[in-house]
């Protein structure tokens, strides 16, 4: 059971990055805890010649804040990733040896593929000085090295997992309105939601969102307009004590002049995504009641095509609907994602190896507050993260993370190009469930959508 003065869950779940990518170079303070790393021995082959082996790197320049073209994420890509070939093999052993491959068929400038000199570059592992913020709050906290993205596949998805633990055999990310509004005005959006079952246990929750909420697209959220609120109202809410039982915060998709996007989706930085976890970390401690009794949880949708050395498991089918869907039925999890859960109430630079997957959060959350039913078989069986709190909270020294962000120092920009596949489903959300006016933003779709679903 949970420690009774742990009262705030606060989730952040950021974009398309690997565990490797992110924290694979990061060791921890006690030797005795060593997490599934990198050695640096680590190699997929190359596409032109399978004896030549594409080992690990460190990057340890600004260069490598920004990745462009996108690594591929789909199902088929991540299909190539994980065993080297188009088609799923049986049994579906994956050797995470088709990533090179994979990223050297990603279309560049004019279409074409970017070729395998290129795709070499997609072996590039962040050095933890790079990421000072993620790998201060690996070191100072605990570490799940074994949490997969439930769907080995794109954005949605996963995100659905991480609330409903289901996808309920939505497979795809819907990239335009059509697609989206061909199913969604029927049940496949409908799925019951952890926000419904802590609603009905009598506690809060809130979704913090910055340009617009890929949460939206559950529909059975549509009446509560009132629980979702702009990312800037989670700092008032914690200093005025008023911060819900549960808080569900999503970063910033799209790019203004002056804001740029931070969700270190690609093209996107890296860097943007590591000043948006200081600033949440941040504003916890700094208020210390709240900090005293609030579990912070860092991660991270799915893989989106960066390599990871670990093989993805196998994993129970969630409900009948994705047992009866064609080509996957939900029983492979996908690739490793950095986890991180931080609090004062669990230990110091700690590894967890237990095996988790997004449903690993809604099964904690009913385990911490008490409610009565799962959602799905498979959060119903997945491992809870409880087991790594303290019997007494401890003391953390480590403030101001956002003063270890490293300042820009000319590294690249984004590229102009065509939205990425993620906001061009947050674009396609907002015109379907928010019939915008015409020229105004997805921030401005979402103000609409709220102000009417909250009533007059």
């Amino acid at each position: 059971m949970s420690p009774a003065d742990i009262r705030h869950v606060v989730v952040l779940v950021l974009e398309n990055q690997s565990f490797d990518r992110m924290l694979g170079f990061v060791t921890l303070p006690d030797p005795r805890q060593k997490l599934d790393g990198l050695t640096g021995l680590e190699s997929n082959p190359s596409p032109l010649d399978p004896g030549d082996l594409v080992t690990v790197s460190r990057a340890t320049t600004a260069e490598a804040y920004v990745t462009d073209p996108s690594p591929g994420h789909s199902f088929d890509d991540a299909t190539v990733q994980l065993f080297g070939r188009r088609e799923i093999p049986d049994p579906p052993l994956p050797r995470n040896n088709g990533f090179v491959l994979s990223y050297s068929e990603q279309p560049g400038p004019g279409g074409r593929p970017i070729g395998p000199a290129a795709g070499r570059s997609i072996m590039q592992c962040l050095d933890p000085e790079l990421v000072p913020v993620i790998s201060s709050l690996a070191r100072n906290f605990v570490v799940c090295d074994r949490w997969f993205s439930s769907v080995p596949g794109p954005t949605w998805p996963n995100r659905f997992f991480f609330h409903a633990a289901t996808a309920n055999g939505l497979l795809d990310t819907p990239e335009t309105a059509g697609q989206l509004r061909s199913t969604f005005f029927g049940s496949p959006y409908r799925m019951r939601s952890i926000f419904e079952n802590l609603m009905d246990a009598g506690h809060t929750w809130k979704v913090y969102y910055d340009d617009y909420a890929q949460t939206f697209a559950l529909r059975n959220l549509h009446r509560y307009g009132d629980r979702f609120a702009r990312f800037d109202a989670f700092a008032r809410d914690v200093g005025n004590g008023t911060l819900p039982d549960y808080s569900f915060i999503e970063p910033r998709s799209f790019s203004a002049p002056g804001w740029p996007a931070n969700d270190q989706h690609p093209p996107h930085s890296v860097l943007e995504g590591e000043k948006l976890i200081a600033s949440v970390y941040d504003t916890l401690r700094g208020a210390e009641t709240i900090w005293r009794r609030c579990l912070f949880v860092l991660l991270y949708d799915e893989h989106g095509g960066f390599y990871d050395h670990v093989p993805p498991p196998a994993a129970l089918v969630p409900d009948a609907t994705s047992a009866a869907t064609p080509h996957f039925r939900f029983d492979r999890l996908g690739v490793r994602v950095p986890a991180i859960l931080v609090s004062p109430w669990v230990g110091e630079g700690v590894a967890d190896h237990t095996t988790y997957d997004h449903t690993s959060l809604p099964a904690t959350i009913k385990t911490m507050f008490g409610l009565p039913h799962f959602l799905t078989a498979r959060d119903a069986a997945a491992a809870t993260f409880d087991r790594n709190f303290l019997p007494e909270a401890r003391s953390v020294a480590l403030t101001n993370l956002s003063a270890r962000v490293p300042r820009p120092s000319g590294e690249p920009g984004p590229t102009a190009r065509d939205h990425s596949q993620h906001q061009r489903s947050l674009v396609a959300l907002a015109e379907v469930i928010g019939s915008p006016a015409a020229g105004g933003g997805v921030d401005t779709h979402a103000r609409d959508f709220l102000d009417r679903s909250q009533g007059p």
